[in-house]
């Protein structure tokens, strides 16, 4: 069984939001990607697996022109995956551990648990939008609030929607899917961001939901 924590995988470095991922330690594998939300530069990714061998099984390729040296220990990465010759991403999160510790992370994952819980509850207050889908990680699904769009209608509108956000490059929404149903999908994920980048993402999601509602009515 293998898991795919690339983002909410990194939960485990928080105590307080550790059972969200409860049961983890159960699968053969898990991949996890700490240039997400562990804050670090891309590109970093990780595999833990607790049957190595079939790593080896999987990517191993003779090749006489690169024989190990008789002294060398450990693995030899080039017979574990695609990549031979390789930086060492490894670095960058041993550093950040180093420097700031998990203590760091646990105040950084909480933290941007509660901007995502600030931006729902301005969701739960607002006359245009809604919550899609219960709030897990600080990953936000949400809709216009409207019964009278065919989901053909609901998609083209949140497509113009985010457009309309996006396009100064300021900020970044997308459009998506969740359960077959048309959302919108916003995520806190960078160290930098604060309560303000969320009000002014408030602020614009409500002019460009006054735009396209007046465009619609227009046609």
């Amino acid at each position: 069984m293998h898991v795919d924590g690339a983002y909410g995988g990194s939960a485990i470095f928080s105590d307080k939001y550790r059972d969200l991922v409860r049961g983890i330690e159960q699968a053969d594998s898990i991949t996890i990607d700490p240039h997400k939300w562990l804050a670090v530069p891309l590109a970093a990714g990780v595999i833990l697996t607790r049957h190595p061998e079939m790593l080896e099984r999987a990517f191993a390729v003779a090749a006489p022109y690169m024989p190990k040296a008789g002294e060398a220990k450990g693995i030899d990465n080039s017979r574990i995956s695609t990549q031979w010759t390789r930086r060492m991403n490894s670095l960058k999160l041993w550093l950040t551990l180093r420097v700031h510790g998990r203590k760091a992370y646990e105040e950084h994952i909480e933290r941007q648990m509660k901007l995502a819980q600030s931006f729902v509850a301005w969701l739960n207050s607002t006359d245009h939008f809604e919550l899609a889908a219960p709030l897990v990680l600080p990953i936000v699904a949400f809709r216009l609030k409207t019964g009278r769009l065919s989901p053909e209608q609901l998609a083209a509108a949140h497509a113009e929607i985010v457009e309309e956000i996006t396009r100064d490059g300021q900020r970044w929404i997308s459009e998506t899917r969740v359960n077959a149903q048309s959302v919108i999908r916003m995520m806190v994920i960078s160290y930098l961001t604060e309560e303000r980048h969320l009000r002014e993402l408030e602020e614009v999601l409500d002019k460009a939901a006054q735009t396209v509602a007046v465009s619609r009515a227009a046609r």
